[in-house]
């Protein structure tokens, strides 16, 4: 077992560089990790907002309610929270930093909404890696600066490395 690879968001770090204003969002299965994260994000003197999105039934939200300072919810189907797509509730002009994990498309639209209020937005992706090392090149990814292995030199990346146009 290898492990663990690459960097995570750094709650401690992020809470101390004045980042008092932190929206997390995530998006089906990357809502899992965020859960984690605003945990230790309250633990290290921020209370971040939380974003999630999930394409029916939302799970794990009771266990972090404490952390957060609000919880927005939506779901593809209606079902609970918002009917429609989480980034649809984010006004990332409130934040000072918004941190995200789900589908890359999601993702991308996070990043196109912070983009033009110019606030930091940081973004964990999720690719299938099988060495963990960066040595077989299987979740390389590009960015502004060439291609980079999420394994090893992610998978959290400034968003706009990632999704530069």
């Amino acid at each position: 077992l290898t492990g663990p690879c690459g960097n995570g968001f750094d709650a401690a770090a992020l809470a101390q560089n004045g980042a008092a204003r932190i929206a997390v969002v995530g998006g089906g299965i990357g809502t899992a990790p965020l859960l984690l994260l605003c945990r230790e994000l309250a633990a290290a003197g921020a209370r971040p907002d939380l974003y999630a999105g999930f394409r029916d039934e939302p799970y794990g939200l009771g266990a972090v309610a404490a952390c957060c300072g609000t919880i927005r919810l939506a779901t593809d189907s209606g079902r609970a929270g918002y009917h429609g797509l989480v980034t649809e509730l984010l006004r990332p002009d409130r934040y000072d930093l918004v941190l995200a994990c789900g589908p890359t498309v999601m993702m991308r639209g996070v990043f196109a909404l912070c983009r033009p209020s110019g606030v930091r937005c940081l973004v964990s992706l999720e690719r299938k890696m099988a060495c963990g090392l960066g040595a077989c090149l299987g979740c390389t990814c590009r960015t502004a600066a060439g291609p980079r292995t999420v394994c090893r030199d992610g998978p959290v990346f400034e968003a706009g490395e990632v999704f530069a146009e």
